[in-house]
């Protein structure tokens, strides 16, 4: 016993495995994310919206290739998706133009936009939760309040943003994109659009008619919203008409 003991206290204590340095290795290099085509879409349709690129001007591959630094092939999938959007038209021969509407396809486009609105409107009334019912009301509010000393670009503004959240409140991303997409058509720039709120009197109307129509989303009722919607864009289809006419476009 007294033999073991003695053992254990001799014993020298064992050196700890030291660790073996671990080498250096390679640097990783810089990860580059190139913009994807959807990203490039939303911008180019941004730049349309804005009147950078205007109707009937041409869009050649290499200039949008090296303005977004990525290849010609992926520029090419960005058109062919714009096109089948209605933003661009692609001729043989001739490249890619930016679409220029005529009378007609303009009438339509509006008219599509209206009933667009009109079915989202009539599913939020069906579908929205509390919270999205309030936001469509304080937005509807601070329209009526607001609106008649906006000028008529915030105005306009401030109406798409009620749309949109009225889209929100008919949980349908897909009619939210379409709705977008239809908005943004290249049809006669944003001047003329804005030049149908241009007149206090047309601003005022339009804050009061799309109060109501959020007043009927709150209360749930679907067919007198999607009735007033109808009657707004009717409205505005008209003088969009009277415009186009007096501007010969």
């Amino acid at each position: 016993m007294k033999k073991a003991q003695t053992r254990a206290r001799s014993a020298k204590p064992r050196k700890a495995a030291e660790a073996k340095p671990v080498k250096p290795g390679k640097p990783e290099k810089d990860v580059v994310h190139l913009p994807s085509v959807q990203d490039i879409c939303d911008r180019i349709v941004k730049l349309i919206e804005d009147d950078v690129f205007t109707p009937g001007q041409r869009l050649r591959e290499q200039d949008l290739a090296d303005r977004f630094g990525v290849t010609r092939g992926r520029i090419r999938e960005v058109l062919h998706s714009l096109e089948a959007r209605g933003f661009i038209v692609i001729e043989r021969m001739k490249g890619a133009t930016v679409a220029r509407h005529d009378k007609r396809e303009f009438k339509a486009i509006a008219q599509v936009r209206a009933k667009l609105v009109s079915l989202a409107a009539m599913r939020a009334a069906e579908d929205a939760a509390k919270p999205e019912r309030d936001e469509i009301q304080r937005i509807a509010r601070q329209i009526v309040a607001e609106g008649p000393e906006m000028s008529a670009q915030d105005f306009r503004l401030a109406t798409i943003r009620l749309v949109f959240a009225i889209c929100d409140a008919a949980h349908s991303q897909f009619l939210r994109r379409i709705i977008d997409d239809v908005h943004r058509m290249p049809t006669s720039g944003r001047a003329l659009r804005n030049l149908i709120v241009a007149e206090r009197d047309r601003r005022v109307y339009a804050a009061k008619r799309w109060k109501a129509v959020a007043d009927a989303i709150v209360k749930g009722d679907g067919a007198k919203a999607s009735a007033l919607v109808d009657e707004i864009y009717e409205s505005g289809l008209k003088a969009m008409e009277q415009l186009v006419e007096a501007s010969g476009s």
